[in-house]
């Protein structure tokens, strides 16, 4: 895992969320081996949240007391027919996550090879 994104695990995720995040991170990994992890942002108000791109940003993780979100940077345009994606942005969607079984969900792995070829 990058030393960025584990920081950002260790201070910044609730740790009832820890194991999903970590999974995620994993997932990522595994089914969208072409993404490189890094860090985007990052000023007084705001702190740097991971995100993994390609030629340009694909996803972004961020972390709540509620729970963890990942952003599909060009979701408007995904297929969805699990129906888990969430916002009404422009160009991004969200998933919204804060267990081990919502990071399994059988939608995940597609969700992410939609995000890899929309990131080239």
């Amino acid at each position: 895992m990058d030393s960025n994104i584990r920081r950002y695990i260790d201070t910044r995720v609730e740790p009832k969320f820890i194991p999903a995040a970590e999974r995620l991170v994993d997932l990522i990994a595994e089914q969208a081996p072409e993404l490189s992890p890094g860090m985007r942002g990052g000023t007084e108000k705001y702190h740097s949240v991971p995100v993994w791109r390609g030629k340009r940003d694909a996803l972004v993780l961020s972390a709540a007391k509620t729970g963890l979100t990942l952003s599909f940077v060009k979701g408007a345009t995904f297929l969805d027919p699990h129906g888990v994606l969430g916002g009404t942005g422009v160009s991004s969607r969200t998933y919204r996550f804060r267990n081990l079984a919502d990071v399994q969900h059988p939608a995940l792995p597609e969700l992410l090879r939609q995000a890899v070829a929309n990131s080239q």
